[in-house]
């Protein structure tokens, strides 16, 4: 046998002793769970520990950008607060990857009335620097140029 081949047959037998050990005395191997990458509003609402960051307010608007954890994991999400805003509006969660060069649209959240506050779902955190969220607010749903926008957290 080729010394290539007893490498191989090496791995292979490491390897199988390596799942061996991973399935364990039941033959199931269980993954660590995943956190989900989006979460829906609801689950905005059962949220822990909130902060706000970057809110930007025009007239009696403010539009946030929010965090919170949702079972140990952390996302971000938009919320528009105050009265006045056009309940035929939108607001809009965007992230990047590439600290705001360019920008992905996450989620966006149609408003049924002019009171209260309305959020978009929320869109797990990243351990970073490049990886960003804003939040936007218009009439006209991806707007290029929003009526307000929160800074980039």
């Amino acid at each position: 046998m080729s010394r290539s081949m007893d490498r191989r047959a090496l791995l292979r037998t490491a390897g199988s002793a390596t799942v061996v050990g991973a399935l364990g005395v039941t033959g199931l191997a269980t993954p660590a769970q995943a956190a989900p990458e989006v979460i829906n509003t609801d689950q905005v609402m059962a949220t822990t520990n909130r902060v706000t960051h970057v809110p930007r307010t025009r007239g009696s608007i403010t539009i946030e950008l929010r965090s919170g954890y949702y079972n140990g994991y952390q996302y971000g999400w938009g919320r528009l607060v105050g009265s006045g805003w056009d309940p035929r509006g939108w607001i809009w969660l965007e992230y990047s990857t590439d600290g705001g060069r360019s920008w992905n649209f996450s989620d966006g959240t149609y408003l049924s009335d002019g009171t209260g506050y309305a959020h978009t779902s929320g869109r797990l955190t990243r351990a970073d620097a490049n990886y960003v969220f804003r939040a936007s607010y218009d009439s006209n749903f991806r707007a290029t140029s929003p009526y307000i926008q929160t800074g980039v957290w």
